[in-house]
């Protein structure tokens, strides 16, 4: 047993250069795959090309922001990526968001450490929904 390692990959949105870098240096380090988007709308034209276990968005983007992706999301058919929430709004902003789809809301500025074990507790449960929906409609499952 490799100690519960997660596999999938992580899409990160922001439109901060920074916080891209140091969040895919986060997962990185967790042993995940991550791309970044710059912003809702690409991170969106991405998915459709490309499953993934975890999305990290910014609340504020432009073009399509956090909540955008969130609603995108709630309209994908399952097994949905969990989806983490990085936003420096206050509790009343947050609380829009639709808590069938955030896994979690970490608040900016965040710490490294912190976002890393959030990313790898939503990849597990991302894992294990994937499962839970695979062995519901008995639907083959992909070589990973």
């Amino acid at each position: 047993n490799n100690g519960g390692a997660v596999a999938g990959r992580v899409r990160g949105a922001d439109d901060e250069p920074a916080i891209r870098a140091v969040g895919a240096k986060i997962v990185g380090r967790a042993g995940l795959a991550v791309d970044t988007a710059c912003d809702g709308a690409e991170a969106i034209a991405k998915m459709q090309d490309m499953k993934y276990s975890v999305l990290v968005v910014d609340l504020m983007m432009p073009i399509i922001d956090g909540f955008g992706v969130v609603e995108y999301v709630r309209k994908m058919a399952p097994p949905r990526p969990a989806v983490i929430v990085a936003s420096a709004s206050d509790s009343a902003v947050l609380r829009q968001l639709d808590g069938n789809i955030v896994h979690s809301i970490v608040r900016k500025p965040f710490e490294i450490d912190v976002l890393g074990d959030l990313i790898i507790a939503a990849a597990r449960t991302s894992r294990e929904s994937a499962e839970q929906s695979a062995s519901i409609i008995n639907f083959p499952k992909s070589a990973r």
